[in-house]
């Protein structure tokens, strides 16, 4: 079935409004014609294209517009707001309203942008809001800039910011503790010896080590004889690295330097080796205000960083084995169901690679007869935690290309600030499902052709024997009875083939009625037990059991249970079989004594084609398809099919279906 794309509703402007979150939705909604800027339909195109842009951006970013400075902001500026403040209310509002507190301060900076002047710049500035109930003190760094409604004729003010009150307060911290620590040189250097954070004191321009704790003469791989030495004897091999600049511009502008991240090469055994810190060079002041020495506080996290760019070069790695594999990645939020698929993953369901595209998107491309399948498989897989495996045919958005695809996804539990998803692979099979099918065909003809001779044999045979028992040649009956048994084996084998081939090509049939499942086993035991010549075949008291299925294909599913049993059981041994009604699903278990299967075999034993391969089964008949078929019949009836076995003890294999309504 073909989906037809939808005709868009949508007005020219609000095209620019989709997206952006909580403040996307905010804007659609607002009633902008109560507003001097009237209806979005009669705003200018810069203003839409400003909108647009910002909802999008990841960045906090505000805009005033107009003469009366209407206000726009997005969900990256929204916790600028506080919880218990402006937001919504500042939505749509003027300027000089919303900000009474600081407008003589950001006023100027407007009318400077607006007149013409240069953008402006400013870090780690001052400017206290109203929030969270109260008015607090709050440090930026933005800048306004000037966005023209036309050719030379301004329009508004956008204003891309960044809070950095914490960053401030952090530093200032900082820089109050080594105050604190320099107002004491006694008390420094007690604290020196012990602490967790390298720690040195440089007395003069020319650097003299006055006092290092272990940790800071632990990182530079010295001992306590550098102390009383210049920095560039005790530490040579800092010479061509920036730091004794970065030193002598703290000492001479008395201006205190913070590093993060930065790296370091030091002698360490003999060998210059990478070490990473975040550190500050602080400045120490005479009773004048002349800087008389400089305090280094350094946290070594060479460890940290070394870590992360291992990390980040596995994902890199990552990544480019996917684009190399050709291979569509998905990642979806477990909460919201935000649904975000890799360029490669929407091309392969026909998708324009920039295209936004939801699940529902995705799923709508998956044929009909299929789809609810595959959104079951992913509900169960979310529900579960287990491994999410499916192969489904697609149908091209836009090229209407039909192709198969093999998903592979896995549930990822939410982690301290990272909500639970759900990803994974999606994989282009179109030409080895193309192959699987022409093998299924091939398959699907021969057997038919097979079938047609084979039962006029079967019928031969029958009529011979019924003759001969009239006959005391024993021998020549025996031999007529044997031949019968194995033409009735080639005729399993080969309808086994056949209900693979209709079930690859999903023709398989399903002939449903409602009959008794516990008659049914009963009946099944019966034909089976004149081949039970060495185990003994057991059915615990089993209750009437009503279903609806194909009473035939069941049949076959309890027969093939029982073969096996039969086959991977030693003599004497003894299979027992039960049925029972477990709230609205009856269940049937055949259970027997025979070798056990390994744990790594049970998780492919319902593949097709698939046979446990051991020393004690390379004798046994088989191909591998007869679980895979008793899988599928049950799956197309809505029920399922599992196994429990252990090495030497034996294997219990269950299954379930659904009562008769």
């Amino acid at each position: 079935m073909h989906s037809t794309p939808e005709i868009s509703s949508q007005t020219p402007h609000q095209t620019y409004f989709d997206g952006g979150g909580e403040m996307g939705a905010l804007t659609r909604d607002y009633d902008w014609s109560k507003t001097v800027l009237g209806p979005p339909e009669q705003w200018s195109q810069s203003l839409l294209t400003t909108i647009g842009i910002m909802l999008k951006s990841r960045f906090p970013m505000f805009l005033w517009w107009g003469t009366e400075l209407i206000q726009f902001y997005n969900d990256a500026y929204r916790p600028s707001l506080g919880n218990e403040g402006k937001h919504p209310k500042a939505l749509g509002q003027q300027g000089e309203e919303c900000w009474p507190e600081i407008w003589p301060v950001i006023k100027p900076l407007i009318d400077q942008v607006l007149s013409g002047g240069e953008s402006t710049w400013s870090e780690d500035q001052l400017i206290p809001i109203y929030r969270n109930n109260r008015l607090e003190d709050v440090y930026w760094t933005f800048s306004y800039s000037k966005v023209n409604d036309a050719p030379g004729k301004p329009g508004g003010v956008l204003v891309i910011c960044s809070e950095t009150t914490e960053k401030v307060n952090t530093m200032r911290k900082i820089e109050n503790t080594i105050s604190e620590l320099a107002e004491s040189e006694s008390r420094l250097r007690f604290m020196l010896a012990d602490a967790p954070v390298a720690i040195a004191l440089f007395t003069g321009r020319a650097l003299i080590i006055e006092a290092a704790n272990k940790k800071v003469l632990e990182v530079w791989g010295k001992g306590e004889e550098v102390i009383g030495k210049p920095l560039h004897i005790a530490v040579p091999e800092l010479k061509d690295q920036p730091f004794f600049q970065i030193l002598d511009d703290v000492f001479t502008t008395g201006q205190s330097f913070h590093g993060n991240e930065v790296k370091a090469m030091l002698e360490l055994n003999h060998k210059l080796e990478e070490v990473y810190s975040n550190f500050v060079y602080q400045p120490l002041k005479n009773v004048n205000g002349e800087t008389t020495g400089i305090v280094l506080v350094a946290n070594v996290i060479t460890e940290q960083v070394i870590a992360r760019k291992k990390v980040e070069q596995a994902e890199e790695m990552l990544r480019l084995s996917i684009e190399a594999a050709n291979v569509g990645t998905w990642h979806m939020d477990v909460d919201t169901r935000k649904f975000s698929p890799s360029s490669r993953m929407k091309e392969l369901y026909g998708f324009d690679p920039e295209e936004e595209v939801s699940y529902d998107d995705i799923t709508n491309q998956i044929p009909e007869e299929y789809r609810n399948k595959v959104r079951l498989a992913v509900e169960q897989a979310i529900a579960s935690g287990e491994s999410y495996s499916i192969e489904h045919p697609v149908t091209g958005y836009h090229d209407q290309t039909s192709r198969w695809v093999r998903a592979l996804g896995k549930l990822y539990p939410d982690t301290a600030g990272h909500p639970a998803h759900f990803s994974g692979l999606t994989l282009d099979i179109t030409e080895q499902k193309q192959d699987e099918m022409r093998k299924n065909d091939f398959i699907g003809m021969v057997s038919h052709e097979l079938k047609t001779p084979l039962t006029s044999l079967n019928g031969y045979l029958q009529l011979l024997i019924a003759r001969m028992k009239k006959s005391e040649d024993t021998f020549t009956t025996g031999s007529l009875e044997k031949a019968h048994a194995q033409v009735k084996k080639m005729s399993t084998m080969i309808n086994g083939f056949l209900n693979i081939s209709r079930l690859e090509s999903g023709k398989i049939h399903l002939d449903m009625e409602t009959f008794d499942l516990d008659q049914l086993i009963r009946e099944i035991i019966e034909e089976t037990k004149p081949t039970l010549q060495h185990h003994s075949l057991t059915l615990s008291p089993c209750h009437p059991v009503s279903i609806h299925a194909d009473r035939e294909k069941i049949g076959s599913v309890i027969s093939n249970l029982l073969s096996n049993a039969i086959k991977y059981s030693p003599k004497g041994k003894k299979i027992e079989v039960n049925c029972q009604i477990k709230g609205e699903i009856a269940e049937v278990s055949v259970k027997d004594e025979g070798m056990g299967i390994k744990p790594l075999a049970l998780e492919k034993l319902f593949e097709r084609f698939y046979r446990v391969e051991t020393k004690h089964t390379q004798n046994i008949s088989g191909f591998g398809i007869g679980l895979y078929l008793c899988s599928e019949i049950l799956l197309h009836h809505g029920g399922k099919i599992w196994v429990k076995s252990e090495i030497g003890v034996g294997s219990t294999f269950y299954f379930s279906l659904p009562l008769a309504p």
